[in-house]
């Protein structure tokens, strides 16, 4: 295999296990009863699948596997979305990215009781 082949897979081996990713942080949050996903919009739905996706490429897998995203709550996701704006086609800044994990940060040492 070429060079450029190797390294076409590598990008698509990254893109694929960031989709998953994302899509299982996405169903563990719609799923959480204090998220009242329902109350979110499409637009909100794409702004969060971006954050998260480029917060799963700023930080190690280590971190983003202690998020406990089932505790996050509707306030948090609504904090998150109001950090995160920015053209779609562009990375989130280094600092908002920090802002977004140190409201996730504290889900990983909440219990949530249903």
């Amino acid at each position: 295999m070429s060079r450029s082949s190797d390294e076409s897979l590598g990008r698509r081996r990254f893109q694929l296990r960031r989709e998953q990713a994302i899509e299982s942080a996405i169903e563990k949050i719609r799923r959480a009863p204090a998220v009242e996903w329902h109350s979110f919009s499409d637009a909100d739905y794409s702004h969060i699948r971006k954050i998260l996706g480029d917060l799963w490429v700023h930080l190690g897998r280590e971190k983003w596997d202690q998020y406990v995203f089932s505790s996050v709550t509707r306030q948090d996701i609504r904090d998150i979305i109001d950090l995160g704006t920015c053209p779609p086609d562009r990375a989130l800044p280094c600092k908002i990215l920090d802002e977004v994990d140190g409201i996730l940060s504290h889900s990983r040492n909440t219990s949530h009781k249903p």
